[in-house]
């Protein structure tokens, strides 16, 4: 037949930033949102359980948690921070201010403030 792309506008389409912006917006909203489920998951189990299993659950979780704590540490801090910024340029923009890329700097040099001030007290 014809040798032609099933898709032509895959090949030719250039990413936006504020769709980049919006998907990472979403995948912060759901870790955080599943970060506060697990958590009060595994405070309800704490209320509930004796003290006895709770020292042996924290003994666990402090051994085998003790690594990766750091690190998810600042992926929620990253998290937390770029959800807040990002809803913040969402709500100027509905406003109808600012609509060029001076947002996008703006965004991201506060964000990296907020995560290094944070990082600092921890």
């Amino acid at each position: 037949m014809y040798n032609r792309p099933l898709s032509p506008h895959i090949t030719i389409y250039a990413v936006q930033t504020s769709s980049l912006a919006s998907i990472w917006h979403r995948v912060s909203g759901m870790l955080l949102t599943s970060f506060i489920v697990f958590y009060s998951i595994y405070m309800q189990l704490v209320i509930y359980s004796n003290y006895n299993k709770y020292l042996f659950n924290f003994d666990f979780l402090n051994n085998f948690w003790s690594i990766f704590y750091g690190i998810l540490t600042v992926i929620l801090l990253f998290g937390l921070f770029y959800h807040s910024l990002n809803g913040l340029k969402q709500i100027v923009w509905d406003f109808g201010i600012f609509f060029n890329q001076k947002l996008y700097f703006f965004l991201i040099i506060s964000f990296v403030i907020c995560v290094v001030i944070l990082l600092s007290i921890f």
